[in-house]
């Protein structure tokens, strides 16, 4: 029975991921330059959740993916927004928002564009996507951690959104009570080089869904995936 899992969230030097000891109850938490270094510092972890898209269409289609869909259904009304619509894989190759845009449109006959929001992190879906394997994401899954949060306060969204002052104080204590107070202690206690509060707890979130996907205890949106054109599933756990 392996004993560690992963959690990711992409932050603004890299990647903040925690490495969480189930056995021990031991937490180990840092920023990473790249995927490369997430996969190197999980190490043999069981279970890696990171809060990136992992599949992808070739074709735009209202609402994005069909599990990008089913994630803002479960989290209506209050955080459905938090759920953008992945990208279709040839805007991997834009260098600018107006020529990703472009990809996107003229993928479909639906003439779907994409949001500034998500060609803010098409640099990390790439360099994921670049990385991964049917074989690798038997370890590494999508997750959200807005789905998280929701399976961590017993299936109903937060109220408030991650950047107010009363939405970080909802997820601090559900994480909490999850078990995260040692290193939220200690790494919200000094200074983050290279990532901000939310990126560790939204890594946290993500690391908490890992041990239940982990130990057979999570959900997944859609329940049955769906494959991209390379075999990848398109599917978010939670």
């Amino acid at each position: 029975m392996t004993t560690t899992v992963a959690g990711v969230d992409g932050c603004r030097a890299g990647w903040y991921a925690v490495l969480w000891d189930t056995e021990t109850n031991r937490f180990t938490g840092g920023v990473q330059a790249d995927f490369t270094g997430v996969l190197d510092f999980s190490g043999q972890a069981a279970l890696v959740a990171v809060d990136i898209p992992i599949g992808l269409l070739d074709h735009a289609l209202p609402g994005g993916r069909t599990c990008d869909v089913y994630a803002r259904k479960l989290l209506h009304p209050n955080r459905m927004s938090s759920v953008f619509s992945a990208p279709v894989r040839k805007t991997l190759e834009a260098e600018t928002y107006p020529e990703a845009l472009a990809l996107s449109r003229d993928s479909s006959h639906y003439g779907r564009g994409l949001s500034k929001q998500c060609f803010g992190i098409l640099p990390k879906i790439r360099e994921v996507d670049a990385l991964m394997s049917p074989g690798l994401q038997r370890r590494v899954r999508e997750v959200h951690p807005e789905l998280s949060f929701f399976a961590l306060n017993g299936d109903f969204p937060l109220r408030h959104a991650k950047r107010t002052q009363e939405g970080r104080a909802e997820r601090l204590d559900l994480l909490v009570r999850a078990g995260f107070a040692p290193l939220l202690a200690q790494a919200l206690g000094t200074r983050l080089a290279g990532a901000e509060p939310d990126d560790l707890l939204d890594a946290c979130a993500a690391c908490w869904s890992a041990r239940r996907i982990a130990e057979g205890g999570a959900a997944a949106l859609p329940p049955e995936p769906h494959r991209d054109s390379r075999g990848l599933c398109m599917q978010i756990w939670y």
